[in-house]
């Protein structure tokens, strides 16, 4: 890409930004926005669009959760481009969160780092869309194609299952799917997560089972454990067999399920992620259920997969039930290389490198550019790298300022070269 005045001026005006950028990380980072509760951060978002000079409004799914949509309109005759990102950060920390937990749910800079569970995921990534966009305006270019930026609700978001039911827990991209369905579309979609710069052209989809493990009531004086475990009436007895069963079987799992493709490799896990009993402390449970989370490669059926985790506890002699309670369908792009080369283009101009290839985690869970590949728009996910933080249990809810800045720049010229500048 050989060198623009024009780029060049654009991207100064992101690198004067960059304060001003941190500032708005910090600002959203610190307004809570849980899964259902986006309200107060899509106001936040609409009305720094508006004052920037850029039509925006909400989309209200209930009254707590909302999406926030802006447009930065073309002149009509170019290509069309969503710039996607989430403002839901997960599940609000319980009464026996940790102050470690506390803190990691704020958001702060020390010297280069920026650090918080919601800024890394997604709000800087947010930011960093609405700093290009408004450059864009201010650096006075007209862009033939529309932009739109779509800050999102829900991606995060939980499924229904037992007491946890409604729109209030609908299961992961739900917000996205609601932009989709009234009408906000674009020829492409690039959706702002952390990929190590890498381009992440596919992603999981999931299936979320319920392994139920049943057993008898029975008091404890009159406890009677057979000769094995099978004659066993204690529910949560049989479930650690199971448990241990089905934890063999994700190892292998992911093993023989690994699908390379030339955007990288795909390793599909699974894990249990809940058990739990009748919630009676004073009287035995006569079930235990098991809840797994299995991350399916593009093209895999969840019935298929249900059947596996079947013969696994039916081969254990306990009497059972397992049912499915969320499925998500995986993608890999189609149709993505305008795109795709749009955004190697705008890598290469700011960083004078090759992107990466992503890291296997990045193309191997689930994203809302899901739900833009299975409407058929196209899109791709690309965004800068987490670094390692000591607060939190993933410990990496980190992100270098510096990088943060170069993928704005990165994103801002993507547009000019999904969109096309108009020369009217």
């Amino acid at each position: 890409m050989q060198k623009d005045k024009r780029y060049d001026q654009l991207l100064d005006r992101i690198e004067n930004d960059r304060d001003e950028l941190v500032e708005l990380c910090l600002k959203l980072g610190n307004t809570p926005s849980y899964h259902a509760k986006e309200r107060n951060v899509g106001d936040l978002v609409v009305e720094w669009f508006k004052a920037s000079g850029i039509a925006a409004s909400l989309q209200f799914i209930t009254d707590e959760s909302v999406n926030a949509v802006a447009t930065v309109p073309g002149s009509g005759d170019g290509t069309s481009l969503i710039l996607n990102a989430h403002m839901d950060t997960g599940p609000e920390p319980g009464p026996d969160a940790t102050e470690a937990d506390k803190k990691i749910d704020t958001a702060w800079t020390e010297g280069e780092l920026i650090f918080g569970r919601g800024v890394i995921n997604d709000k800087a990534q947010l930011c960093a869309f609405m700093i290009a966009a408004r450059a864009i305006k201010r650096a006075g270019i007209r862009l033939r194609g529309d932009l739109t930026i779509t800050a999102v609700a829900f991606e995060t978001g939980a499924p229904s299952i037992d007491k946890d039911q409604g729109v209030n827990y609908p299961g992961e991209g739900f917000g996205t799917k609601w932009v989709v369905d009234r009408g906000v579309t674009a020829d492409y979609a690039l959706v702002g997560e952390t990929s190590g710069f890498g381009i992440v052209r596919a992603e999981c989809g999931a299936v979320w089972l319920k392994v139920r493990v049943k057993g008898r009531e029975v008091y404890t004086p009159r406890l009677e454990r057979g000769s094995s475990i099978q004659e066993n009436p204690n529910a949560f007895a049989k479930a650690a067999h199971a448990i241990l069963a089905l934890e063999e079987w994700a190892v292998q799992y992911q093993k023989k399920e690994k699908l390379e493709f030339e955007g990288g490799a795909i390793v599909p896990k699974a894990q249990i992620m809940n058990v739990r009993g009748n919630d009676e402390i004073s009287q035995a449970s006569p079930f235990c259920d098991i809840y797994m989370d299995i991350r399916l490669v593009p093209g895999r059926k969840p019935e298929a997969v249900k059947k596996d985790v079947e013969r696994v506890v039916r081969g254990l002699g306990f009497d059972y039930e397992i049912s499915a309670f969320q499925y998500s369908r995986g993608h890999i792009a189609q149709n993505a290389g305008p795109l795709i080369a749009a955004i190697e283009e705008a890598h290469r101009y700011v960083f004078e490198t090759e992107p990466p290839l992503p890291p296997s985690a990045e193309v191997s869970m689930w994203r809302d550019l899901n739900v833009f590949n299975e409407v058929g728009i196209p899109s791709i996910c690309y965004g800068p790298p987490r670094q390692r933080d000591p607060y939190s249990g993933a410990g990496n809810r980190a992100m270098k300022i510096s990088d943060l800045v170069a993928a704005t720049k990165v994103y801002a010229l993507t547009a000019l070269l999904v969109c096309g500048v108009s020369d009217r």
